[in-house]
């Protein structure tokens, strides 16, 4: 057998479907499709490189470091967020700009809004102490919370597959910027009011932990374990908002009758309001709030391992009542 002739996995071209839209002449956004010639070790920006270049096709993308520095070349490929420098070409791919951002053309995303809210998130080291000497002694323990945090590329691959952030006016800040905010609310050197920023600006508590985030993170981030959490513990000792306030509630109410009691939990977040009454009448008819566990203490099994699992953490049960 020649070596023309063996058996090979390699597909001899590479079929695309391009987004296409411009929102400043176009009525609608339309699909293109493109056949390129297959090349050993070719990368999705090689295909997009072939259509404008080869192709001489007009199309709107963005590149800059080709080699998973600058993050700006993610778009969206088979529904998945890639790195186009990056990620290997897939033999038929539909490709589209990320979600969850606003549109320029074609491929290329607005990080207008991004940049805006990580400014106002502080983002720069805030000193309140004296350097302890140069070079400032640092050990590899102090900095090793933010290790992982440090390798974010801003890529934006997070904030695009983020459900809080398809809510509209969630006021959810989204992974990406709690993840710089976090790099510096661990930071042991920093001396800014994180605590307020996370809950208040940032509004962490709003993050569901669905971990989509980390799915599709390209530099493999442990986001919501490593910078989320961190930051909602940050913010829940210190936080006054109504996120704040249900985390305490939650936790106080475990304490105290060993499960997680939704009318209390509720009661104590925000007390008696229209908004929770127009609540538990909604929920009341679907089986899922029950009034009466409100106020009728029960002990279900297990509610005693659990009032001595926090006892012996140092933290004794509180009356919710």
């Amino acid at each position: 057998m020649s070596p023309s002739s063996k058996p090979t996995t390699e597909p001899d071209k590479v079929r695309v479907r391009l987004y296409r839209f411009d929102p400043a002449t176009d009525q609608a956004p339309r699909y293109e499709s493109y056949e390129v010639p297959y090349t050993p070790r070719m990368r999705i920006m090689d295909v997009l490189d072939h259509v404008h270049e080869t192709l001489a096709v007009d199309f709107g993308y963005r590149w800059l470091c080709g080699t998973k520095k600058c993050g700006t070349c993610a778009v969206n490929v088979n529904g998945t967020p890639k790195l186009a420098c990056w990620d290997a070409a897939e033999p038929e791919m539909t490709i589209e700009p990320l979600s969850n951002l606003p549109l320029v053309r074609d491929l290329v995303t607005s990080r207008d809004p991004f940049e805006a809210s990580l400014a106002s998130l502080s983002p720069m080291l805030v000193r309140k102490a004296e350097y302890a000497g140069f070079p400032e002694p640092l050990s590899a323990q102090d900095m090793a919370p933010t290790a992982h945090l440090r390798d974010c590329i801003q890529c934006l691959a997070c904030q695009s597959v983020c459900p809080v952030l398809r809510q509209p006016d969630s006021g959810f800040a989204g992974p990406a910027l709690l993840v710089a905010l976090s790099e510096l609310a661990q930071d042991p050197r920093d001396g800014a009011d994180r605590a307020r920023l996370a809950d208040e600006v940032a509004q962490v508590f709003k993050c569901v932990s669905c971990y989509e985030c980390e799915r599709v993170c390209p530099t493999e981030i442990p986001i919501v374990s490593e910078a989320i959490e961190p930051l909602k513990r940050l913010a829940h000792s210190a936080g006054r908002s109504a996120g704040a306030r249900r985390t305490r509630a939650f936790l106080d109410v475990v304490k105290a009758r060993g499960y997680a009691n939704a009318a209390l939990v509720a009661l104590k977040t925000n007390g008696f309001s229209l908004h929770g009454l127009r609540l538990a009448l909604r929920l009341l008819p679907r089986g899922k709030l029950n009034l009466a566990d409100a106020f009728l203490k029960r002990s279900p099994p297990g509610a005693a391992a659990i009032r001595k699992t926090y006892e012996s953490n140092g933290q004794s049960s509180e009356n919710p009542e």
